[in-house]
């Protein structure tokens, strides 16, 4: 009869040091998932900050200044001269429109 006491009391503290370890690791992970998850919003916040900053730089009032100045060209660069591909000559001399019939 003593032994199934011991048996049973051993068995229900194993039941509770096993519990206890699955707690400290569930609470492990839930910090671990935490602190990503400050990272992550930390990282979101920076690329807003940063988006506004690029956004900033690009208005027309930081452009306008050096335009004003003369430090920046008014014309375009100048394209180069492309043939439109549905409009090509032909032995002829013709023009071919790409459309059949």
């Amino acid at each position: 009869m003593f032994f199934r006491f011991g048996a049973a009391l051993s068995l229900i503290v194993l039941v509770a040091l096993t519990g206890t370890a699955l707690e400290t690791h569930n609470l492990q992970l839930r910090r671990g998932l935490s602190h990503q998850q400050y990272r992550l919003d930390a990282i979101l916040d920076a690329q807003v900050r940063l988006r506004v900053e690029a956004q900033r730089l690009g208005t027309p009032e930081r452009l306008l200044g050096p335009l004003e100045r003369g430090e920046l060209p008014l014309e375009r660069p100048k394209k180069t001269l492309r043939t439109d591909p549905r409009r090509v000559p032909t032995l002829q001399g013709r023009v071919d429109s790409g459309s059949a019939g």
